[in-house]
């Protein structure tokens, strides 16, 4: 089974790292997540490491400023979550001030920081991974780091029907309003809770129909794709060992 089409969050744009190999990105994106996530931030130079390095990916990826941060917003309700951590994780009880007749404590203060810096950075990574990559390439990089093909095929139908499910509540909504349905008061909405049931068995059903369809085809549960020339690169590596080696000299050395 092959497939072509791309995800709607690729931006199509010749860039350095749109040429490297799928594979590479992963992996080194991967290894740059995990520092980050193990990085205990009491050392706020060597984290400019991390900051730098995901700066400069980001820079080769030519992603627009306006397009970055209108995909950032889904960093929005973890920021929203941190914001209430100095008032609330007291941890050594050591009291930094108080706002609003609210006390703020020091430890809540560094949490919040450490939130707020680490799932940036994260999300970053990730748009500039997307952004990047397609469907496609996103399979074939999973295949030749010989991850699971039952996962790949999860993956890879999720980003296909994701589309196909949003345009079936596109219809859905559609016919409830030319049904007279208004979103106001809270007694519009056990119309929302039918329909909800409704496209749950929309979905269960087409879903077994496309499954007996690729059955009848020949569908093994692995995604044949033919190999692809990219851009030999161990730029994407280099800077995930710079990342490790920097959280490795956090946690042990210092």
């Amino acid at each position: 089974m092959e497939t072509t089409h791309h995800h709607h969050l690729e931006l199509h744009k010749l860039s350095r790292l749109s040429k490297v190999k799928p594979q590479t990105k992963l992996l080194g994106i991967f290894l740059i997540i995990l520092s980050i996530a193990f990085f205990s931030m009491n050392n706020l130079k060597l984290f400019m490491i991390h900051i730098c390095c995901v700066v400069y990916l980001l820079f080769i990826s030519k992603i627009s400023f306006k397009t970055y941060l209108k995909r950032l917003s889904i960093d929005i309700p973890f920021v929203l979550f941190a914001i209430f951590l100095p008032f609330i994780s007291k941890g050594n009880g050591k009291i930094f001030g108080e706002y609003l007749g609210l006390t703020i404590y020091e430890t809540g203060l560094i949490e919040m920081r450490n939130l707020i810096f680490k799932i940036t950075l994260c999300v970053t990574l990730a748009i500039i991974l997307t952004a990047t990559t397609s469907t496609i390439e996103l399979i074939y990089g999973m295949q030749k780091l010989k991850i699971s093909p039952l996962l790949i095929s999860i993956f890879s139908f999720a980003i296909r029907y994701i589309d196909v499910f949003i345009d079936e509540l596109k219809r859905v909504k559609i016919s409830m309003k030319s049904r007279g349905y208004s979103e106001k008061g809270l007694k519009n909405l056990q119309p929302i809770a039918f329909a909800s049931g409704a496209m749950l068995i929309r979905g269960y059903e087409r879903g077994e129909r496309v499954y007996n369809s690729m059955i009848s085809r020949g569908f093994n549960g692995y995604l044949e794709l033919h190999d692809r020339e990219y851009k030999n690169t161990n730029m994407i590596y280099l800077i995930g060992i710079i990342c490790l080696l920097a959280t490795i000299y956090d946690q042990i050395i210092l």
